[in-house]
């Protein structure tokens, strides 16, 4: 008889076997009895018979042990009867009501155990109980793959299942992600990433390997192979560590991004209006204009191949030199185009202009002079904010791309450390 989900819901599971010698004898009631009236609920039993493969499943972390070949031949004799029992501190009560692994050391020191009164020797002894809450999550989804244990946590309870149930798994899977590099398209790197959650995760019900399931040395003197535990999967440290500085850096990358695209975009408008201005005096050279549609843009260089980082880094300085000695040159050159024109003219407001730079009296000269030092202070000081202001707006600019390569070069480093990691390995 099963019990009802109001029964159980809330308690600790362990998962509960009986032995082919127990079913044999046919005390497969009077064990269950035993343990119900001890405070057990029995969630789900089922009557099944493993062959050698499946109990050797079971059992995969004794493979190659001396006990191996007799506990699944004596496991796949006859039928057994698979139980989910429910109870307060259910794991430790259920081994304590089972007793001593050896049924004539059990009827020594615990007479009233089960194994005591129902097991058939030193090795078959009845019964079997998981001896941690890894096994018994392990055991439990083995025989019982659809069983729903818990309901489904809701709000915080929900928060602390993720960080404890699925977080450290994700944390392996952005790990392996960030090492295989499979794909650029985010798309398929979505795609890779969910077929190893598939392949990885830690609640398959299917075949257990050696790998899969590590040995506990402390487990090796036991006789029949009864203590065991399942080694949970857990997260490398340093594996999470790497993702926690790989986001970082990519958020400063992204802020550095942000600044350097802010300059550009600066320096676009600036030389669009400057271009605007040279077609309305009619004449001048246009200039290519480079888009940069959003921030994605450069997040999206800095997800994609080093090479293409480093080279990326280099265009925006070089593009920004070359901006800069143009502005240069052409500052240049419209000075001297406007002495040539004042000069040369033969008429107009310009050639008066320049003549007065050379004719007129003594006075005259003198106050032409004294007109020409205040304006050539007034262009110093002007040149002088100017290049102030370039310069504070190149000190950023730099600031930023320096971020770009910095963040660039710790991701060479982490990878080349993680390489050599992996060739010591």
């Amino acid at each position: 008889m099963t019990a009802t989900n109001e029964e159980w819901r809330g308690l600790e599971k362990t998962y509960a076997m009986i032995k082919p010698d127990a079913v044999a004898a046919g005390k497969v009631d009077d064990i269950l009895k035993i343990a119900e009236d001890a405070g057990f609920v029995v969630v789900r039993r089922q009557e099944q018979r493993m062959d050698a493969v499946r109990a050797g499943e079971f059992y995969a972390e004794h493979k190659g042990k001396p006990f191996y070949a007799n506990l699944v031949g004596f496991m796949s004799s006859g039928p057994i009867v698979a139980c989910c029992l429910a109870k307060h501190n259910a794991i430790k009560d259920w081994r304590a009501l089972m007793g001593p692994t050896n049924t004539f050391t059990a009827r020594e020191d615990a007479p009233k155990s089960l194994r005591a009164k129902f097991g058939t020797d030193g090795t078959r002894n009845a019964t079997h109980g998981s001896d941690s809450p890894a096994s018994a999550m392990r055991e439990l989804k083995f025989f019982f793959p659809n069983l729903r244990l818990d309901p489904i946590p809701e709000g915080a309870a929900a928060r602390e299942y993720v960080a404890r149930e699925l977080q450290p798994t994700l944390v392996q899977a952005l790990a392996a992600l960030a090492k295989e590099k499979p794909s650029a398209n985010k798309l398929e790197a979505v795609a890779w990433l969910a077929a190893w959650l598939r392949a990885n995760n830690p609640n398959n019900p299917p075949s257990y390997s050696e790998a899969e399931l590590p040995l506990n040395p402390d487990d090796e003197a036991a006789s029949d192979g009864e203590f065991f535990e399942t080694v949970a999967a857990t997260a490398d440290a340093q594996d999470a560590a790497n993702v926690v500085d790989a986001l970082d850096d990519l958020e400063e990358m992204a802020k550095a991004a942000t600044k350097v695209q802010s300059h550009f975009r600066g320096h676009q408008a600036r030389r669009t209006a400057a271009q605007r201005r040279r077609d309305a005096l009619g004449g001048g050279r246009k200039e290519t204009t480079i888009a940069v549609e959003s921030h994605t843009d450069v997040v999206g260089l800095m997800e994609g191949d080093p090479e293409e980082l480093a080279r990326a880094a280099a265009t925006v300085q070089a593009s920004y030199r070359g901006h800069k000695a143009r502005r240069e040159v052409a500052r240049l050159r419209a000075d001297a185009d406007a002495v040539a024109a004042a000069a040369m003219s033969g008429s107009g407001e310009a050639a008066l202009a320049a003549a007065a730079l050379f004719e007129g009296t003594e006075e005259e000269q003198s106050a032409a002079v004294k007109l020409q030092s205040n304006f050539r202070g007034h262009m110093a000081r002007r040149e002088v904010a100017a290049e102030r202001a370039r310069a504070e707006e190149e000190a950023e600019l730099a600031q930023a791309a320096t971020r770009v390569q910095a963040g660039f070069r710790g991701h060479l480093a982490r990878k080349q450390v993680a390489g050599m990691k992996g060739g010591d390995a």
